[in-house]
């Protein structure tokens, strides 16, 4: 119990006081800082994606039809002209990306959500809270992939590794990182424990091809555990 807070996950009680992460209401035991748990977060994410299934199939289904959409709206599209067909690609692909955005960062917010304990809702896919700095940050992100493209294929997917978390330190209301901030916090969590996330990363990546992706919605909450494990954060059981 302190005044003032002691550091991440540190929560304030109705008596004006201080607390540490571990007796935070309605937390799990926290294993400890520094050491991932694989196979509880796999486990986390299935048990709370089937405990929310209803919302978390319409959050999924969401996410893969707004890609649909677009991706046909921009395919089948028959312009009237050169110059007219540009300009109509150039803004539905604008505005694809856009939505695009939002809908990832409505994947985050469902994860952020549940591991604190509140029910995640549809219209988290929609939401524009925090979406500025979260395209900024993705907008950086996919800059430094393109550069790791170049450099050597392999440097794309260290990239990809190492900033695996930089969407949830924007997004999660306990932060609310600024997008390089966001970046370098993700940066220094991975390299701390780059072991344990490369292996998680592996088995998420297969996750996700072995199932076409539909378990996302399972590995996104499993990565939302990994963050607040990883950060020594309380994670609603």
């Amino acid at each position: 119990m302190s005044d003032t807070s002691q550091g991440p996950g540190w929560w304030q009680a109705s008596d004006g006081k201080w607390y540490p992460p571990e007796q935070a209401p309605g937390a799990s035991p926290q294993p400890s800082v520094g050491r991932l748990d694989i196979g509880a977060a796999l486990s986390y994410g299935w048990e709370k994606f089937v405990a929310n299934l209803g919302t978390m199939i319409l959050i999924v289904a969401i996410f893969f039809g707004v890609q649909f959409v677009f991706n046909i709206a921009i395919q089948f599209l028959k312009p009237n002209g050169l110059i007219t067909g540009l300009l109509v690609a150039g803004v539905l692909i604008a505005i694809a990306v856009f939505v695009g955005f939002m809908i990832e960062a409505g994947l985050i917010r469902a994860a952020l959500a549940i591991t604190e304990g509140r029910p995640p809702e549809a219209s988290m896919m929609f939401s524009t809270e925090r979406l500025v700095p979260f395209a900024i940050g993705a907008v950086i992100v996919a800059l430094l992939s393109f550069v790791g493209i170049l450099v050597c294929c392999i440097g794309y997917v260290v990239v990809r590794l190492f900033l695996l978390f930089w969407g949830f330190y924007i997004l999660d209301p306990k932060r609310n990182d600024e997008p390089v901030d966001a970046i370098k916090n993700s940066y220094n969590l991975v390299s701390k424990n780059a072991g344990d996330v490369l292996v998680f990363a592996i088995v998420v990546v297969v996750i996700n091809i072995v199932t076409c992706g539909l378990a996302i919605g399972i590995t996104e909450i499993a990565t939302g555990y990994a963050y607040k494990q990883l950060n020594g954060d309380p994670i609603a059981a």
